[in-house]
């Protein structure tokens, strides 16, 4: 079994890029994104009463569901796959990701997801701490524009969200998540030493995905050549 990881900013293309990867190599696709989106609806609905919040977490209320193509949040017994991009969680969800108690449940969820099959997992972490065994890393980053960029772009073609999905807003939000993630004290936004980096400003999608794609493909060649021997 080969666990992938692709860790970086918002915006910089990681979930796109693990998405179409997973399609491509055969990878089950697991979205570190969507579990935290799922605590920060749970968050939000609590009116961000920790206390109350933090007890939520233990009852276990939040399920998710990851196949190749999609990825599926449950609270209760309500789907709220549809609220994971809403405005009110793209403000909240790096306060949420901060918390000690949330880091350590989405680090729980991230290693039941995982089964016997290759797969391919994308967050801020994962090759730091959620799975510093992965047997390959990479790190996407983009300069902010671009990120901001791509971001209304997505927010837009789902959901009519008027001036939250101004370009402008756009970009303060992911400023300020950049901050907060990467100043966190448990587990910053970082790269892993031995992660490699893809500056996806320039860089084409179809041109990303067949870099890590062929990188999949290597190290399947050199295990089956190792175990032929």
């Amino acid at each position: 079994m080969m666990i992938v990881v692709i860790d970086g900013p918002a915006g910089a293309g990681k979930s796109t890029t693990a998405q179409a990867v997973a399609r491509k190599a055969g990878l089950d696709y697991i979205d570190s994104g969507a579990i935290y989106r799922g605590f920060t609806v749970l968050y939000n609905e609590l009116k961000h009463d920790r206390a109350s919040f933090f007890e939520a977490i233990k009852q276990e209320r939040l399920r998710f569901e990851f196949d190749r193509d999609v990825s599926r949040v449950y609270l209760d017994k309500s789907e709220i796959t549809e609220e994971l991009r809403s405005p009110s969680v793209n403000d909240n969800v790096s306060v949420v990701a901060a918390m000690p108690e949330v880091r350590n449940q989405v680090t729980v969820e991230l290693k039941k997801a995982v089964g016997a099959s290759d797969c391919i997992a994308e967050g801020r972490d994962l090759g730091t701490v959620v799975f510093p065994e992965a047997e390959l890393k990479f790190f996407l980053t983009a300069d902010l524009d671009e990120r901001a960029r791509r971001r209304q772009l997505e927010m837009e073609s789902k959901v009519e969200y008027s001036a939250d999905s101004k370009f402008q807003n756009v970009k303060e939000n992911l400023q300020q998540r950049d901050t907060i993630d990467s100043s966190r004290k448990e587990a910053p936004l970082q790269k892993a030493k031995d992660a490699i980096e893809l500056d996806t400003t320039s860089l084409s999608f179809d041109r990303q995905v067949q870099i890590i794609t062929e990188a999949i493909e290597r190290v399947r060649t050199q295990r089956s050549n190792s175990n032929s021997q």
